[in-house]
């Protein structure tokens, strides 16, 4: 069958005679020829359809091959409907013969298919390496710091799932990710170092449907700043008098 309805483009059923198709196609294409609708953006494919559809309906041989295929794939569709709503009508006759039997539940537990056992992988994934650190003061010399991550499949089976970071300033794999059996697939992520929010941990988290993996991430080297009370001088009479004023008080 064509891509294209002929038909609908034409506005018309199949039992139009062959002078009602031409006088559609000449008064459609008055109706949206370019140089009528200059501006409409759509007037071209427009036109393209209605030539298209002329071209396979105005002649006869390409008419009665075109209408053959229409025919054939109506079949085909009929025969799928009346497959499909015969096994519909055949599973409500099994599903009523079992609703009237008084262990009901029992039967219907006993066609249940049994649920497919998750996959183990053996031996499992394996990420290196194992725990990433950036040092305080490679980030003051660099903006940017590279670590690459490599994810090994040793399964005999396909390793299928999400990538993804868990702080703004690690940039990195975001997606899908997929690695085939026995082979590695190595990614690389990025710190930036004017994004670095403080105590300055993060993960690249691996998350499939049978496997998850992570690979935390830290910035070593930072420490808190220490607020410093300078000691008050000796020679300040004023502080001092106070203190002695108060100290009565306490």
């Amino acid at each position: 069958m064509a891509e294209q309805d002929h038909y609908a483009a034409l506005r018309l059923t199949p039992r139009a005679s062959d002078a009602e198709i031409k006088r559609r196609y000449r008064m459609l294409m008055r109706q949206v020829h370019p140089d009528a609708n200059v501006d409409d953006p759509d007037a071209t494919r427009k036109a393209a359809r209605l030539n298209r559809a002329f071209e396979t309906l105005g002649d006869p041989g390409k008419r009665r091959a075109y209408d053959a295929a229409l025919r054939s794939a109506g079949n085909r569709a009929t025969s799928t409907a009346a497959s499909t709503s015969a096994w519909r009508r055949a599973e409500q006759r099994k599903y009523a013969a079992w609703a009237v039997e008084p262990d009901w539940e029992e039967v219907v537990a006993g066609h249940v298919p049994p649920k497919r056992p998750a996959h183990v992988h053996r031996p499992a994934p394996v990420i290196e390496p194992a725990e990433i650190e950036v040092d305080l003061a490679e980030l003051r010399r660099d903006a940017r710091i590279r670590r690459p991550i490599t994810v090994t499949n040793p399964c005999d089976c396909t390793l299928r799932g999400d990538v993804s970071t868990s702080e703004p300033w690690v940039w990195g794999p975001i997606g899908r990710f997929e690695v085939a059996p026995r082979s590695s697939v190595t990614f690389e992520i990025e710190v930036i170092a004017r994004k670095v929010s403080f105590p300055g941990l993060s993960r690249v988290q691996f998350v499939t449907r049978d496997w998850t993996g992570s690979v935390p991430l830290k910035i070593t080297g930072y420490e808190p700043k220490r607020r410093r009370v300078p000691p008050l001088p000796a020679a300040m009479p004023y502080v001092r008098a106070r203190r002695q004023k108060w100290a009565k008080y306490r």
